[in-house]
């Protein structure tokens, strides 16, 4: 799952626990901790940035200790000034209304097939 990026509308901030998708990250050395669904919580060890097509970079990421997902969220992604529709899955297009992702399985059941 580390190459699949997961749209969550109850995920409150764009997060992975894989270091290898950030073009920048500032390590931090606050004691923030996410709490996972399960309960669970993952230590923030930074936050950065994340270019996952020419036309989609996510802001403020947050690279979290024992994420074993990629997660856009879908408040932030609105907090930014996009707009999360659904068809037949989501789509998301930018602030200047263009399409900057649709849905393939490629990369899970939403954020899909970015396009360039």
């Amino acid at each position: 799952m580390e190459d699949v990026w997961i749209m969550d509308s109850g995920c409150s901030r764009h997060m992975t626990g894989h270091r290898k998708w950030f073009s920048s990250l500032n390590l931090v050395s606050t004691k923030e901790y996410i709490t996972f669904g399960d309960n669970g919580q993952g230590k923030v060890m930074g936050v950065g940035s994340v270019s996952l097509s020419a036309k989609l970079s996510l802001r403020e990421v947050a690279f979290v200790r024992n994420l074993g997902f990629n997660l856009v969220s879908v408040l932030q992604l609105l907090d930014e000034g996009f707009e999360v529709f659904r068809v037949d899955l989501t789509s998301v297009s930018g602030p200047a209304r263009r399409l900057v992702a649709s849905p393939s399985p490629i990369y899970g059941s939403g954020i899909g097939d970015l396009v360039t």
